[in-house]
C-alpha cells in the first residue's frame, strides 16, 4: 500500500502531462528500495515550470513542445526575438534594477533565414532603455554595449539551407552537455516539400525527413529536461486542411499552440492577436519598429 504522505506529495507537487500509472508503479519500486525521495526529486527537476512569459505562454513547462503559427508578416519573428530576450537578461538584479529574465542559454536554428541580428539588437537596447528608465538610470554608451555583448554570448545562432544541415544542427544539440537552456526553431515546416520531392525522385528508399526531425526534437526534450518552440508558416486558411498537411506522428508531440493574427497598423504599431489554441484564450497585443513586440496590459 502507497503511504498516504506520499500520495499527498505526488498531488501536490509539478507534474504536468505524465503517465500516472507509470509513475505509480515507479514509485512503488522506489519505496521497495527506500529511494522514493530521489525520485521525486528526480521528477521535480526533469519537469518544472519554464517562466519565459507567462502572459503568452502560461505554465509553460520544460517537458513543452511550442508551435507558434501564421502567415507572412503575422509577428512571429519579432514574437521570437521578445521570448529570448526574456531568456537571455538575467534573473539577478543588474546595476539593482531587476529585468526579470530567466539568465538561460537559447539554441536558435533558423531555417527561414528571417532573423535579424541588428533588429534583435536594437529590440534589446530599447527594452534596457525602458526598464532604466523606470527606476530613473540611465547607462553609459560603454556600459550598454558592455552587458549586451554579454547577453549575446548566451544565444547560438545555426542557419540551415537544407533539411540535411537542419537534421545535423539538431543532432548536434543532442550532444550539448545536459544544461538549462531554450531550443528555438524557426521554420520548422521549410525544408518539408523539397524533402518531399526529393524522395519522389530517389531511386532508393529515403527515411522520412520529419519522422527523423520529431524523433530528434522528442529526445532533445525528454534527455535535457528543456521547452522547444518551433515556428510555421500558415499557408491555408482552414485549420483542418492546415492540419491535414502535418504528419500525425508531428501533431502528436505539440502540446502547445500559438496562432498570430496581423490586424493591421493602429497608430505606429501593428496590432497582432496571439491566439492560445490549446487554451483558448487571446492575448493582445503591438509590435512597433523601435519596441518590438509587446503585450498590451
Amino acid at each position: 500500500m502507497l503511504p498516504k504522505a506520499l500520495l499527498i506529495v505526488i498531488i501536490s507537487s509539478d507534474l504536468v502531462e505524465v503517465e500516472i500509472t507509470k509513475i505509480y508503479f515507479e514509485i512503488m519500486a522506489a519505496c521497495q528500495t527506500e529511494n522514493a525521495a530521489k525520485f521525486l526529486s528526480k521528477i521535480k527537476d526533469e519537469i518544472s515550470y519554464f517562466s519565459l512569459d507567462n502572459k503568452i505562454l502560461p505554465a509553460l513547462t520544460t517537458q513543452d513542445i511550442v508551435q507558434i503559427s501564421g502567415g507572412p508578416g503575422s509577428g512571429k519573428t519579432e514574437l521570437l526575438y521578445h521570448l529570448i530576450i526574456c531568456c537571455l537578461l538575467p534573473d539577478t538584479p543588474w546595476k539593482g534594477i531587476h529585468l526579470g529574465g530567466l539568465n538561460k542559454r537559447v539554441i536558435f536554428i533558423d531555417n527561414d533565414l528571417h532573423f535579424n541580428l541588428i533588429r534583435f539588437i536594437k529590440v534589446l537596447e530599447e527594452r534596457l532603455k525602458y526598464q532604466f528608465s523606470l527606476n530613473n538610470y540611465t547607462a553609459p554608451v560603454h556600459e550598454m554595449s558592455s552587458f549586451i555583448d554579454d547577453r549575446l554570448k548566451l544565444l547560438d545562432i545555426f542557419r540551415c539551407s537544407n533539411c540535411d544541415k537542419f537534421i545535423e544542427i539538431l543532432r548536434y544539440t543532442e550532444t550539448v552537455p545536459k544544461r538549462k537552456y531554450l531550443l528555438i526553431i524557426d521554420g520548422i515546416m521549410s525544408f518539408f516539400w523539397s524533402n518531399k520531392m526529393r524522395m519522389s525522385y530517389s531511386s532508393s528508399k529515403i527515411p522520412d525527413f520529419f519522422t527523423i526531425v520529431t524523433s530528434v526534437i522528442k529526445n532533445i526534450s525528454k534527455n535535457h529536461g528543456l521547452p522547444v518552440i518551433v515556428t510555421k508558416r500558415k499557408l491555408m486558411q482552414s485549420s483542418n486542411s492546415e492540419r491535414s498537411m502535418l504528419p500525425a506522428v508531428w501533431r502528436n508531440l505539440v502540446t502547445k499552440q500559438l496562432e498570430l493574427v496581423n490586424n493591421g497598423i493602429i497608430g505606429n504599431a501593428l496590432d497582432i492577436v496571439v491566439h492560445n489554441t490549446t487554451s483558448n484564450i487571446k492575448i493582445q497585443c503591438t509590435i512597433s519598429s523601435n519596441c518590438g513586440f509587446k503585450v498590451c496590459h
